[in-house]
């Protein structure tokens, strides 16, 4: 399918053998109780840090209009306010945002005024990749002269889920959608890091004649967390606190054991 949708985003991070990667979603900006502090923090973090990274995986605005099913009453401002205020956020970081996508209360402005705000963020922040309906993104590490290509698949996400299980299978349900190293789903407002494992045949080329062993691959799926402290439409609707923040997730490049070889190491913290 060669249409820009399903272009991959491929990023060149050869200087590294490790990176971090924070995916960053649902600040709502623009809402009363928004934890503009915490949101800060990771901007800092990342900021600091020559090897980490970010996507912005959407709703980074509130995006309330008259008939949205965000409150328009519970909004501190408009949505070309709180854009600007999303500029100025991510400004610092702007070299480090491999891929933007695009939340359901930025879809909404755009479905009714064709008015895309992360388009345009992705433009005034220097040309970032933009996968509005989600996306794979490649990054190409090294370790010594050896190179190797980890994937990341992230979206949004889509509808309501209120247990911790459910919103884990939303995550797990984009293996059936795409093969990656890492799935990322927003939209839930709950942090939570699942591993899974599974056995794979050798990548290389087969020699006949010799044993093949099946290896052992490690898959992440992450959920990232919210930003909204607790209270308004989330206490209302019965919606557990949450703690705030996101997984950040480190990407190594390394040698292991001879039958390991060199391989992608995945792991992450909440």
């Amino acid at each position: 399918m060669k249409t820009y949708q399903q272009q991959m985003v491929v990023k060149d991070l050869v200087q590294f053998s490790q990176i971090y990667l924070v995916p960053l979603a649902d600040w709502h900006i623009g809402v009363k109780n928004v934890a503009t502090d915490v949101i800060q923090g990771y901007i800092d973090w990342i900021k600091e840090r020559d090897n980490a990274f970010t996507i912005l995986n959407g709703d980074l605005m509130n995006a309330a209009t008259k008939d949205s099913a965000a409150e328009l009453y519970d909004d501190l401002t408009t949505p070309d306010a709180a854009y600007k205020d999303v500029l100025e956020l991510c400004r610092p970081i702007k070299d480090k945002i491999l891929m933007i996508t695009r939340g359901n209360h930025e879809e909404a402005i755009y479905k009714k005024v064709g008015a895309d705000y992360m388009a345009r963020l992705a433009y005034d922040l220097g040309d970032i990749p933009y996968k509005p309906d989600g996306g794979m993104l490649g990054m190409r590490l090294s370790c010594g002269t050896n190179t190797a290509m980890c994937y990341a698949y992230a979206v949004h996400g889509w509808g309501g889920a209120r247990t911790i299980g459910a919103k884990v299978k939303k995550a797990q349900d984009l293996m059936q959608v795409a093969e990656a190293h890492i799935y990322v789903l927003s939209h839930d407002h709950t942090q939570n890091v699942n591993r899974g494992n599974a056995l794979t045949p050798p990548s290389k080329q087969v020699k006949m004649g010799t044993p093949q062993y099946l290896q052992v691959k490690r898959q992440l799926f992450i959920n990232t967390g919210g930003f909204i402290r607790y209270g308004g439409y989330i206490q209302r609707k019965g919606y557990t606190p949450q703690d705030l923040g996101t997984p950040r997730i480190r990407i190594e490049f390394k040698r292991g054991t001879r039958a390991e070889g060199y391989h992608i190491d995945l792991h992450a913290s909440i």
